[in-house]
């Protein structure tokens, strides 16, 4: 795979990312479930899963593994747990293993089962020390002090450009124009808000005399709250930002949002990065009684977790080990989870660094019991509270009397099945469990909480009296309602368990080691400064000090990086999440450094570097241009920028400039999400793991599992029937076309410019065909309607009948003159008007219909229902 002396390029190669996954998600796997009993040293039934070739010859009943073929494959059969003569691991060396490590063994066989070629690429890390070449690998390296080169000539606009332009004479190339301003407006405000500039924008950019022009809107955008909403959307596709639980249930994180709402505010608020960094990974520690940096925290909880997982410490060394991949890949830019189960096999990463990461996050605790609240107002709520509990205490306790058999013991059974060591734990008074203990039964009392609450009072009491004493006694509970304080907000946050943290442990030849704190050896051996606070260990406040210290080589480089990126599809260094040798090298390397020292000295600011891109020539440049011979030569991929590189909306984009130019978006700020089949913007809508909605699925919107570092750009038969045929879609079609006139308008409201003659043309022709094949609605004759005529229902005696193909939409308004002569004498509805596809009698048909009821129905007579 790719090394320092391979091309910069060559992680273009898709075996790169199939190596990768085998390393980090693969390999762990086996290790972890199979090592003990089918390896070198056992191998039980003849099997050794310690090598692919062992694999595919299998043991005693045959081939293990058939590469690309799952459902032959023995293995996957063992593990899915289907056959009761044929399950590994067995009940005794763990049982089943998660639902979520099956799909990643099947998703790995059905690749191909790649597995990294161990030879002569291989990195051996000796344990005393690291090579010469390992040591000095440029992302080890500190920032170098470079000065921009004399390149560019007249083309240059700042720094930027210089060292651009270096690269590009060096290969022979010539940077494009400048992108005239219809096509430079609409890319700025894409890049900066998501959204299309309006008709009127457009306008005022493009008339604008001032030579100044593009640089007073990079400034207003920059302004605007709605950049924090575009660009907040980058940070939780790396943070894998999700509102649900994912795995089977998928539950809805109900006090997720808040910490999007965090990350909004804090981007627009141009919060120093290092600032950033340290509330997300250690605000409790830091300031745990403000709400608004105690919310950041929720970083350490968005890792998937499944309510009813009965292995309960396997579940938490998941939780763990995503914190751990998750950060080393954000924070550094470092594939840490390819060294878990033994030292990197490409980078200079010892598997005691992963454990050492490992180690800051070990005392961490997900809290179900906090509140998002300043001191004072927790006082507030005390107060009330008291005298809430005070006025309804007898009517409370007989309540929990009457339920207390019920609900204990569907406690008591959901409690058996956990194991021994587990059950006791719950058992034990929170007061006197140790940090681990507080981790595991406070994952155990999430799922007893739920059992609690599947009390139903109806099912549950056995007699009529009880469940009629029940029922009162709620009634004359709500009658305290006006002393009851309103709840305070959810903490969906993250604290340690306690002072002392858990051990964190490693399995090896030479037995079980003890692992403490500790940063990635070859950039820094030396053990970390903790300083424990009152209800603390400390440990991650100096992991995040360490992070955003201005001399660490990998985490500045990254997020620096990162930027670059968003800005023009691709990173100086292409694998933005992984600067190690499976990674690519950097384009201009130079360049990143010289940026990196300027953000720092920036104070760690967003928007500075943004403008300093922005305003750059390089970033100018129109994307309307064809390469010549040498870039088609040199440089067919555009890594050099001898133009801007065309870039195709996100999901989010497309999906909010549809409503934008349709002139239906909300622009409410912050709070709960909404539908995503609404009119919200899409950082505000509804993000489920297992269920997103349907648009933005289609359009490549990460699941949020895992980090996501950039998004996938595919082409599907879906996302041309979500956009050509999909409901949501059509309506905002239909909502746009009742606001223009015609093909010029329609033009600079979508694209923001006029059409070109042809596609003037080819609109007006379309339009012509669609009105001579639809014709209007006829009315059915109403002859038989006559002042006087018997009533028939279906007929024009009871309603107007229309035939028409369109259909009216998601909102719809009916307007019309209704004279009712007579009513039904029974409980019979009649029809004013409906819309059914396929009769409303099928309970495969979807539609609507008013009625008017009869004289003797129960909603009343003369009453209008839909």
């Amino acid at each position: 795979m790719a090394c320092a002396a391979l091309p910069a390029f060559a992680a273009d190669d898709p075996s790169r990312a199939a190596e990768a996954f085998f390393e980090k998600d693969v390999r762990p796997i086996l290790v972890n479930r199979c090592f003990d009993c089918h390896s070198e040293k056992k191998q039980k039934g003849g099997l050794r899963v310690d090598h692919l070739s062992y694999l595919k010859t299998g043991g005693d009943t045959g081939p293990a593994l058939v590469p690309g073929a799952p459902e032959k494959s023995a293995l996957i059969e063992a593990v899915r747990y289907t056959n009761e003569d044929f399950q590994m691991p067995p009940k005794n060396k763990g049982g089943k293993m998660p639902d979520a490590e099956v799909a990643i063994l099947e998703k790995w066989i059905l690749m191909g089962s790649p597995w990294p070629n161990e030879g002569a690429k291989q990195v051996a890390v000796p344990e005393g020390g690291f090579t010469e070449e390992q040591r000095s690998y440029w992302a080890f390296q500190p920032l170098a002090t470079v000065s921009p080169p004399p390149a560019g000539g007249s083309w240059v606009r700042n720094d930027i450009d210089r060292f651009i332009a270096e690269k590009q004479a060096a290969q022979g190339l010539t940077p494009a124009p400048e992108a005239d301003r219809h096509e430079l407006v609409r890319r700025v405000y894409f890049d900066l808000h998501g959204l299309p500039p309006t008709r009127e924008q457009v306008a005022a950019f493009v008339n604008d005399p001032d030579s100044r022009a593009y640089e007073k809107v990079v400034d207003e955008l920059l302004a605007s709250p709605r950049y924090g909403e575009r660009w907040g959307q980058h940070w939780l596709d790396l943070v894998r930002y999700a509102e649900s639980d994912g795995y089977n249930q998928d539950a809805y994180r109900s006090g997720s949002w808040p910490y999007r709402d965090y990350v909004i505010r804090s981007l627009n608020e141009d919060k120093p990065y290092d600032q950033f960094v340290r509330e997300q990974l250690a605000g409790d520690e830091m300031a745990p009684d403000n709400p608004d940096v105690l919310i950041a925290t929720a970083f350490l909880r968005h890792p998937v977790y499944e309510y009813n997982l009965r292995d309960v410490r396997g579940q938490w060394d998941l939780i763990l080990t995503d914190l751990t991949d998750t950060s080393g890949e954000l924070f550094l830019g470092l594939s840490m989870g390819c060294a878990r189960c033994h030292n990197h096999k490409f980078d200079p990463i010892l598997q005691k660094d992963y454990y050492r990461l490992r180690a800051f996050f070990e005392p961490v605790q997900w809290r179900d019991d906090l509140k998002l609240a300043t001191p004072a107002e927790k006082n507030v709520f005390a107060e009330k509270q008291v005298r809430w509990e005070e006025a309804t205490a007898a009517i409370r306790a007989r309540i929990e009397a009457l339920a207390k058999s019920a609900i204990d013991a569907r406690v008591e059974r959901w409690r058996a099945s956990f194991s021994e060591d587990l059950q006791a734990m719950t058992r034990k008074p929170a007061g006197q469990r140790d940090a681990l203990e507080k981790q595991l039964a406070g994952l155990c009392e999430r799922q007893l909480t739920y059992a609690r609450g599947e009390f139903n009072a109806a099912k549950d009491l056995k007699s009529d009296e009880a469940k009629a004493e029940y029922q009162a006694l709620q009634e004359e509970l709500k009658k305290f309602d006006h002393l009851r304080p309103k709840e305070l907000p959810e903490a969906f946050v993250a604290t340690d368990a306690a002072t002392l943290a858990p051990a964190t442990r490693l399995q090896t030849r030479q037995g079980e080691q003890e692992i403490q704190p500790g940063f990635v050896t070859i950039v820094d051996p030396k053990a970390p400064q903790i300083v424990p606070t009152a209800t603390s260990t400390g440990r991650r406040k100096a992991l995040a000090d360490w992070i955003t210290r201005p001399e660490n080589p990998l985490s500045t480089r990254v997020i620096v990086n990162r930027i670059w990126q968003y800005h023009f599809g691709r990173g100086i260094v292409a694998t933005a999440s992984d600067f190690g040798k499976l990674g690519e090298l950097p384009t201009h390397p130079e360049l990143l450094d010289a940026l990196t020292h300027r953000f720092i000295a920036g104070g760690w600011r967003f928007k500075v570097l943004h403008r300093e891109i922005l305003l750059s020539a390089t970033y100018r440049q129109t994307a309307r241009s064809e390469p010549d011979k040498a870039a088609a030569k040199v440089d067919p991929l555009n890594r050099f920028l001898w133009r801007f590189p065309p870039r195709r909306l996100d999901a989010e984009e497309v999906r909010d400039a549809l409503l934008a130019v349709s002139g239906e978006i909300d622009m409410k700020a912050g709070g709960p999400a909404a539908d995503g089949n609404g009119t919200r913007r899409s950082i505000y809508t509804r993000k489920k793991r297992n269920s997103p909605n349907e648009l933005l699925r289609a359009l490549d919107m990460p699941a949020g599992f895992v980090s996501a570092s950039e998004r996938q750009s595919t082409t599907t038969p879906t996302q041309a029937l979500q956009l050509l045929n999909g409901e949501w879609v059509l309506e905002r079609a239909r909502k746009l076309a009742a606001q223009v006139r015609g093909p010029d308008e329609a033009w600079l409201a979508v694209l923001g410019r006029p059409p070109t003659e042809r596609e003037r043309t080819l609109a007006e022709t379309l339009l012509k065909e669609r009105a001579s094949a639809a014709p209007l609605a006829k009315l059915q004759s109403a002859t038989n309607a006559a002042a006087g005529g018997d009533f028939k229902t279906n007929s024009a005696r009871e309603r107007l009948l229309v035939t028409a193909s369109e259909k009216e939409g998601d909102e719809f308004t009916v307007e019309a003159i209704t004279r009712l002569d007579t009513i039904d004498p029974n409980a019979e509805p009649r029809t004013l008007v409906a819309h059914w596809n396929g009769g409303k009698d099928s309970h495969e048909s979807f539609g609507w219909s008013i009625i008017v009821t009869g004289t003797k129905s129960r909603y009343q007579p003369r009453n209008i229902l839909v």
